[in-house]
């Protein structure tokens, strides 16, 4: 009885630890015998030492090639959801304590942060070729840390905050260099899950373009229109844009959680947000950037940039074909580049806060970034890989 009771708390206790930190299994297997000798030899039983060595063994080899079959399979669901849908959640992917941490760093941030500089409001909308396109503080944020309004939190400028409005209250996001300039968030962005859970779904040689901190104000977090990916992350000879969308808070249908249009991504890209050669080649009346058409054979899809026709919003995105994604604090989106997905207004009294990170397919894997894209880095600097 105590030989077996041993056994079973042995192999329980090589479990826990397999899942918990991965032991090499050479290591194991001689920390079994480094642990099984004295226990025997103190019960009276040194023969026993090597039969409990060879079932703990087994055992071990039993939950190894469990885990590893358990895991090729889960990853396989995951890779085959993602390539029909073109969106996927991957649920508990971070961490109460990173969510938290990423929480506190922003905050920390916007406390430094003086709103009284030079500072941009952000939408999608039909201005957003104005209001984005005619910023240099937006352009210059490639690789940066900057602050973004909420347009109902700023003056008719667009940069003066409301009076009414703390900056904590009014910021929309802050982009788009986090994962470049921020310990906090470069950690989670080059961390092994990242970078394993895009080979699992087939990206190669990743590099990180792109992040963002999105905040979703409680009563006053704007809409996102509906829009792909690429479309501002335009690659070349193909599109490798992949959106990981790590909800830092709960996202339910009240705050404004994500909806997309599963399916979607097998529709080509519509539209390339691209830089205004006009502009750049001197004519400064004209905006800096502009939608350039790229794909006009998806007739029936009258609402880019917008939303479908009805009169309630959210019956009309339904009857299209979005469907919500409630997720909750740790979950994770998975958005391919081409998909149609939007979020609807946050008209309640509880924040959505996101860290969003935007990878593409890296340049030994054959793939160009657009020349023409609005985010470039300082000549020479490469985009950090995954």
């Amino acid at each position: 009885p105590q030989r077996a009771s041993f056994q079973l708390g042995l192999i329980n206790a090589i479990r826990r630890e397999f899942v918990r930190c991965h032991i090499c299994c050479v290591c194991m297997i001689l920390e079994i015998h480094t642990l099984i000798l004295p226990w025997a030899t103190r019960l009276g039983h040194r023969t026993a030492s090597r039969v409990l060595t060879q079932r703990a063994f087994l055992g071990l080899c039993s939950i190894i090639m469990s885990a590893k079959t358990e895991t090729a399979s889960t990853q396989a669901s995951l890779r085959e959801n993602f390539e029909r849908d073109g969106i996927a959640v991957v649920k508990g992917f971070a961490t109460k304590e990173e969510c938290e941490r990423m929480m506190d760093r922003m905050h920390t941030l916007i406390e430094k942060w003086d709103a009284t500089q030079d500072v941009s409001a952000f939408s999608t909308d039909k201005d957003q070729e104005k209001t984005q396109g005619s910023s240099s503080y937006f352009l210059d944020s490639a690789n940066r840390i900057h602050f973004f309004l909420e347009t109902a939190a700023t003056q008719e400028d667009g940069k003066t905050l409301k009076p009414e409005f703390s900056k904590f209250v009014a910021i929309n996001k802050v982009g788009h260099g986090l994962h470049v300039e921020d310990e906090v968030f470069k950690e989670y962005a080059t961390s092994d899950k990242v970078k394993s859970l895009s080979r699992t779904l087939g990206w190669t040689a990743p590099v990180l373009p792109q992040s963002m901190y999105i905040f979703k104000q409680p009563e006053i977090g704007g809409q996102v229109t509906s829009h792909q990916d690429s479309t501002f992350l335009f690659t070349e000879p193909r599109q490798t844009c992949l959106g990981l969308w790590l909800a830092l808070q709960d996202a339910t249908l009240e705050n404004g959680c994500l909806w997309a249009r599963k399916g979607s991504h097998k529709e080509p890209v519509r539209r390339h947000f691209a830089r205004n050669p006009a502009y750049f080649d001197g004519d400064t009346s004209q905006p800096m950037m502009i939608f350039e058409p790229v794909d006009t054979s998806c007739k029936n899809v009258t609402w880019e940039g917008g939303f479908p026709e009805g009169r309630d919003v959210e019956t009309a995105v339904r009857g299209v074909g979005f469907e919500p994604l409630p997720v909750k604090q740790g979950d994770v989106v998975l958005i391919h580049g081409a998909v149609d997905h939007l979020s609807l207004p946050n008209t309640s009294i509880s924040s959505r806060h996101t860290f969003q990170l935007h990878m593409i397919e890296g340049p030994t894997e054959g793939i160009k970034w657009s020349e023409k894209n609005w985010l470039q880095y300082p000549k020479g600097t490469p985009f950090p890989p995954c």
